[in-house]
């Protein structure tokens, strides 16, 4: 299947990092003595959970949707959570977004609730559970989209996806030059050396890949709203030649 970013093996990218170090490439990672080795195989996964969490990647999103009976507030996330992707959440019997609430609100809301003005679905995370504030109506599907903290497919079985590195064939899901910046900066860190150099050429990698890793949206000074009027279109006053003219 085609994939936006490159992959390859944890072998692979350490012993890439190794050469451009300078150091030794180890024919293992996880099943080595080697110090080196060993210290490598500990920064690819500290590089690999750094790199899940800096950014919202869209190989990593999975639809997450609860069932209401009208009685449940409390729902368990997923086993494989890391944290849900903002303004995702819709009740579909409803048609209206979910209103995530933070401690204060939570509880400002509480007091008001009995006026039953607060019509959006309502909810928070709390015990590393979802809570809504009023339980969804008896088979009302209320939608979510999540990243998950399973950033590494395993590498016998590539149906398995895991949280952390612990085989030479595993393979990170992230592109493969990036893991090896990522790598060489966090080796650079434990060594106390200088990281500048490697830190920019992370930067230049993680913004082109970041940059691409979702599709634009069309400019508009409107908004986008529905019905919106359109300042900048060019089926009314921006034509293909003569801008504004």
């Amino acid at each position: 299947m085609a994939s936006l970013q490159k992959l390859d093996t944890v072998l692979y990218e350490v012993q890439q990092a190794c050469l451009q170090l300078s150091l030794p490439a180890p024919p293992g990672v996880y099943d080595s003595a080697d110090q080196t080795a060993q210290l490598m195989g500990s920064v690819v996964n500290l590089a690999g959970i750094m790199i899940d969490e800096s950014f919202d990647w869209q190989q990593l999103r999975k639809p997450f949707s609860v069932v209401g009976d009208g009685v449940t507030k409390l729902y368990p996330l997923p086993a494989d959570f890391s944290r849900f992707v903002d303004q995702t959440g819709w009740s579909l019997a409803m048609r209206r977004p979910v209103v995530v609430l933070n401690p204060q609100q939570w509880f400002a809301v509480l007091a008001w609730i009995s006026q039953s003005f607060y019509a959006n679905p309502a909810c928070r995370i709390s015990n590393d559970q979802l809570e809504f504030m009023v339980a969804p109506a008896l088979a009302e599907q209320v939608i979510f989209e999540y990243i998950v903290a399973d950033w590494v497919i395993d590498g016998d079985d590539p149906l398995i996806m895991k949280q952390r590195a612990t085989k030479n064939s595993d393979v990170p899901r992230f592109d493969w030059l990036l893991m090896v910046l990522a790598i060489k900066v966090k080796w650079l860190e434990q060594k106390g050396m200088s990281t500048a150099a490697a830190q920019s050429d992370f930067n230049d990698r993680y913004q082109q890949l970041t940059q691409r890793d979702q599709m634009g949206q069309v400019l508009t000074l409107a908004g986008a709203q529905p019905g919106s009027f359109r300042y900048l279109d060019n089926f009314y006053n921006t034509p293909n030649t003569g801008i504004g003219m």
